[in-house]
């Protein structure tokens, strides 16, 4: 970054009170003086007000130092309120498609996110990991005895690369065509975790790999306390030309500051989530010494901020900044002795254009993202424990400019299993649910319902409605239930809770401003992902639980939801027994569907059967909904792919798996295990073929 000389002043510290020079830190700002009494400071609660990007240079600069004294205040004074920081993994799930082959499973139709694997009916892109290429690398150096005396396998080359196979629908078949090695060294931190397609036409013309440095940002501290977040973090993002497949090159290159939290894609616009901390190099957590707690002060109080804001690199060019201070959106009332030095930026680049079109950043606790095609929310967590509740951050997105519209607070906080599923627009009003937890044995669950103000200029999201509400006071869920799952789907709202047995909620959302309750059903076990199928349909992945909530097996199930007075569970089938795991209970993109006319639906889902401790199998399991047009749709089985299984020699685990993908085209299946490609004839079991790899 660009850093301007600054003049260090003397410091006085005593263990109890600090004094420094130069309030606004190193720019050469600001008023000569002030006095920080670390013991006085606290965590701000960005969430509990309106925002605004109007502050003067000085105050914002204070707002982030604050927020670094706080996080290496010493341990002998006492910590302030706040919260801690999560990590969500925040995806979202699914519209149907009308192509003949799958593409990746979205929240909001139009709203790509990103994924290892993306199809565009010819090739198929392979995000390669190394944590499966260690587990194929283990296999076969054990298989070729080359294991060490110890029987100790060693290490593999940290191999994070792009695959590209070539399909051909018609034979069932996948050729391995292009490959491209990213050349990480064994010491870098950025992990190539995501792709998606830049398309031209109907052919892909580059395809968009995500890197990101896995480090931990922040976290619970004891007791819910804010955390050390003094690491640094990077997303790189890297446009892989692929017009030729058997060539493929980089086209282009970014690398933003922060760690990355989550993407979306609209047309040509990259939207990137990000996470920094200010980094500076010689700041000691905890400091316990008046040396120690000097030193701190003097790198906080004379780093430029230039410094600590993210920046953005292009190719090898010099760093710029990706935000500055007039791009930072902070609460309307600031403290001078509060602070927040955890920064979430939300970056738009033009992939074609090959340029930054703006960012925004937000000092908060991000707890949940939901992006339409015209809005993008961030749900950020404010107070204490039992005490929370979440502020609603409303951005407009239109080409990529992102504009702050207003913020909302409701009490409680968002799902816990997908953040991004509580959320949905429509007519511009936000839907939004939440669980308040005074009582954490008896944990009680809303819908909220938000809209900009009349008033353009007072930046608010007014609540217009809520459920339970005075006209319908039935709460939402049995006493002691918490939610598992949450779908909006146009005019209704599907909810589920559990805590022994699975309530499945019909909610009418078609008045926004008078939503209402209108049929439930109980059933036994949980659902975890629910799906439209159809109209008047939901499919749903979740586990079988007994009487004692214990859980089961895998449970694919078929509700029929025509009457919404009257909900109705079709078939359930249950995969394995206890410990049974599929990724598409916690991630969405692991459920693929293809429609096939107007009366089926042909969907795949991965699991790893095991019967308590014991692993039994791994594979892709087949499912058809038929007679969409019928009197009644039915859920109908196929032969799975099983391409794992235990040889009952003792304790033995699946080396693949973790993070399973599939597609579908026409009859034939791609399933992605591991870092291995298996195709198959939907109706033809023994014709499975695999693995096809490098």
């Amino acid at each position: 970054m660009n850093i301007r000389s600054t003049t260090l002043c003397a410091l006085a510290v005593s263990p109890m009170l600090l004094v420094a020079c130069g309030g606004s830190g190193g720019d050469g700002e600001g008023p000569d003086r002030y006095d920080t009494d670390y013991r006085q400071l606290r965590w701000a609660d960005p969430a509990l007000e309106p925002l605004t990007n109007e502050h003067s240079p000085e105050a914002v600069s204070q707002f982030v130092r604050n927020g670094l004294r706080l996080q290496v205040r010493a341990g002998d004074y006492n910590w302030a309120e706040g919260d801690g920081v999560a990590m969500p993994d925040v995806s979202e799930g699914a519209a149907e498609d009308s192509d003949d082959y799958s593409r990746t499973n979205v929240h909001v139709e139009g709203v790509d996110e990103a994924d290892r694997l993306k199809y565009d009916g010819r090739y198929l892109f392979v995000a390669e990991s190394p944590q499966y290429s260690y587990h194929r690398f283990a296999e076969r150096v054990a298989l070729d005895e080359a294991a060490g005396d110890d029987g100790s396998v060693p290490e593999p080359p940290p191999v994070q690369a792009l695959r590209i196979y070539e399909t051909d629908p018609e034979q069932a078949s996948a050729t391995p065509v292009g490959y491209y090695d990213f050349d990480r060294d064994a010491d870098s931190p950025l992990v190539l975790s995501q792709l998606y397609t830049l398309e031209d036409g109907d052919a892909t013309e580059a395809v968009v790999a995500l890197s990101d440095s896995r480090y931990y940002y922040g976290g619970w501290g004891w007791m819910g306390m804010p955390e050390i977040a003094l690491q640094e973090g990077h997303t790189r993002v890297e446009l892989v030309d692929v017009q030729s497949p058997e060539n493929p090159s980089i086209r282009w290159s970014l690398e933003v500051e922060g760690t990355l939290l989550n993407s979306r894609k609209i047309g040509d616009v990259l939207y990137l989530v990000s996470r920094s901390s200010p980094y500076i190099e010689g700041l000691e957590p905890y400091a316990g010494t008046d040396e120690a707690r000097q030193s701190n002060e003097r790198l906080i109080s004379s780093t430029p901020m230039s410094d600590l804001l993210p920046g953005y690199r292009v190719d090898e060019a010099p760093e710029q900044p990706l935000v500055s201070e007039g791009d930072c959106y902070l609460p309307e009332t600031l403290n001078p002795d509060e602070g927040f030095a955890d920064i979430v930026t939300v970056s738009a680049f033009n992939l074609r254009e090959q340029r930054l079109v703006s960012a925004v950043c937000v000092n908060a606790h991000l707890s949940g993202l939901y992006m339409s095609l015209d809005s993008l929310y961030l749900g950020t967590r404010a107070g204490l424990w039992r005490e929370e509740k979440t502020g609603l951050h409303k951005f407009a997105i239109a080409g990529g400019d992102i504009r702050y519209r207003g913020t909302g607070l409701v009490p409680g906080q968002l799902n816990w299993s997908d953040p991004s599923f509580s959320m949905d627009e429509a007519q511009g009003y936000l839907r939004v649910v939440t669980t308040v937890w005074e009582d954490w044995s008896d944990p009680e669950h809303f819908l909220h319902v938000l809209r900009e103000g009349s008033d353009p200029d007072s930046r608010i999201l007014d609540v217009v409605a809520r459920l339970p509400s005075e006209a319908q006071p039935e709460p939402i869920g049995k006493p002691g239930e918490d939610i598992y799952a949450v779908r909006f789907l146009g005019d209704r709202a599907y909810i589920v809770t559990f805590e022994r047995i699975d309530p499945l909620y019909v909610l009418d959302v078609s008045d926004n401003e008078n939503p209402s309750v209108l049929g439930e059903l109980e059933i036994p076990g949980v659902s975890n992902y629910l799906h439209p199928v159809g109209e008047g349909y939901l499919v749903s992945v979740g586990q079988e639980a007994d009487e004692n909530g214990g859980f089961g097996g895998v449970k694919v199930e078929l509700f029929d939801v025509r009457d919404d007075l009257n909900p109705v569970s079709v078939e359930a089938v249950e995969l394995g027994g206890s410990g049974s795991w599929s990724e598409a209970l916690t991630d969405l993109r692991a459920f693929n569907f293809l429609p096939v006319g107007t009366d089926q639906l042909r969907f795949t889902v991965p699991v790893t059967r095991r019967d308590g401790y014991r692993w039994l199998d791994s594979g892709l399991f087949l499912f058809e909904v038929n007679e969409l047009t019928g009197t009644q749709a039915t859920l109908e089985t196929q032969e799975p792919l099983i391409v794992e299984s235990a040889t009952g020699s003792g304790y033995e685990y699946p080396m693949g798996g973790g993070s399973d993908r599939s597609r579908m085209h026409g009859d034939t299946v791609y399933y992605l295990h591991g870092n291995d490609i298996w195709v198959r004839d939907w109706d033809e079991p023994e014709s499975l073929e695999g693995p096809f790899s490098f």
